[in-house]
């Protein structure tokens, strides 16, 4: 009964603080922006007109250029409007530079296309301007003035651009997963992004509660507070319900970002396309998304618990807690690796590491679900580690909680255990 009091006083003193209730809120609207805004952005695309002069010295190029550039924007309008300099010779568009350049300037046009004599032979043209982060624009431009290129070397040699573009036309090639005999729809895209949200959520909650065990110990133990606790509760009892309480938290965070992505999940089916694409997200993900965090929470906080009890300060906790924060962190820089071979050797091997495990394999999961034989050796693996972690930190915990003053070597510490 002690443990859950202390399990209830450490979860209450989270859930009211100011900093949980603007993390839980900042959460889930950040990543509604970073799914929603981009697709956003996609469709409706750029907002504005741009406006060319174009200076033509080969003097065949801009007809094509203007019939071919008939783009739309969202509201009807054209995308580009295009104006013909009338330019008979370098010396001359040289002259117009000047006047042209503060034209950009003013934004009166949005920028000038210089078309030398022998673009078709040298495939070389130069495009002045202020906005050369357009990317969309500027890409359209060059695309349909290749397209433009591409059909004068084709009618010197005879032959008809249209026909020769539809005999080269690229091939769309879906793909599809198969999944136990079951084909399902998918693509990188999906995959890599939803995977590296949910690794993202993995990794900073892990670390951000697995620390807060940390420096609460470190807290009580600065302030004595943690003197008058042992009094009347055993040290197992005290660890236990601080690192009960603090992943309480943890999961109480995950349920309301729960219920935002399940409305999140309504309003992109309701939107159709990309949004509804990547906020759609089974069941199985969810469920094992909350086990591998419940597994990598209890297996660092208890490392993170036995940190706070040898250390005096928080700077102090900050040095030795190093090496674990580093292999919590190995684990986001290889998503890559994992998702191009989910089912290949180093994938399989790392993903049974415990440090490396909760989101690992929750990643393996995500993109190709391994055998249940390799799921449930995980787990057991992350349940022994969990069982030595929490008993090699209770002995720590036992001894160093009481212990002030100059910060133990690794041989104090080995002592600790021997005598705990």
């Amino acid at each position: 009964m002690k443990l859950l009091k202390i399990a209830k006083r450490e979860y209450l003193q989270r859930v009211k603080r100011k900093s949980f209730l603007i993390g839980t809120i900042l959460g889930p609207v950040l990543m509604g922006v970073m799914i929603i805004t981009p697709a956003l952005i996609m469709s409706r695309g750029g907002q504005r007109q741009t406006r060319l002069a174009i200076a033509d010295m080969s003097g065949s190029i801009y007809s094509e250029l203007n019939a071919g550039l008939v783009d739309t924007l969202a509201d009807g309008s054209m995308m580009f409007s295009l104006t013909q300099l009338k330019v008979g010779s370098q010396n001359e568009f040289e002259a117009l530079k000047s006047g042209l350049n503060f034209q950009v300037s003013k934004d009166l046009i949005d920028g000038y296309l210089f078309i030398p004599q022998d673009i078709v032979t040298e495939g070389k043209a130069v495009f002045y301007g202020k906005r050369v982060g357009d990317i969309k624009s500027i890409e359209r431009v060059k695309s349909e003035l290749s397209h433009c290129v591409i059909s004068k070397r084709l009618s010197s040699e005879g032959m008809d651009y249209s026909v020769v573009k539809n005999l080269i036309e690229k091939v769309d090639l879906k793909t599809i997963q198969l999944q136990k005999g079951e084909e399902k729809e998918s693509n990188f895209d999906f995959l890599y992004f939803s995977s590296f949200i949910f690794i993202m959520m993995l990794y900073m909650t892990i670390l951000m509660w697995g620390i807060a065990v940390e420096r609460s110990i470190i807290e009580e133990k600065n302030n004595r507070i943690i003197e008058v606790l042992l009094s009347s509760v055993k040290p197992f009892d005290l660890l236990a319900g601080k690192i009960l309480g603090v992943g309480s938290v943890g999961l109480t965070q995950y349920a309301i970002w729960g219920v935002f992505g399940i409305a999140l999940s309504f309003y992109g089916v309701s939107m159709g396309g990309s949004v509804a694409k990547f906020s759609a997200f089974s069941p199985v993900t969810i469920i094992f998304f909350v086990v591998y965090y419940l597994l990598g929470f209890l297996f660092y906080s208890t490392m993170f618990a036995g940190i706070g009890a040898i250390c005096n300060t928080d700077r102090e906790a900050q040095q030795m807690q190093t090496p674990v924060v580093m292999a919590l962190a190995f684990t986001i820089i290889i998503p890559m690796m994992i998702i191009q071979n989910p089912d290949g050797t180093f994938s399989t091997v790392i993903s049974m590491i415990p440090f490396f495990t909760p989101i690992v394999m929750f990643m393996r999961i995500n993109v190709l679900m391994p055998p249940m034989w390799q799921i449930a050796l995980s787990i057991a693996i992350m349940l022994g580690s969990i069982y030595i972690a929490g008993q090699i930190s209770a002995k720590i915990f036992r001894v160093g909680i009481l212990m002030y003053g100059k910060r133990p070597d690794a041989r104090e510490i080995l002592k600790w255990l021997r005598r705990a």
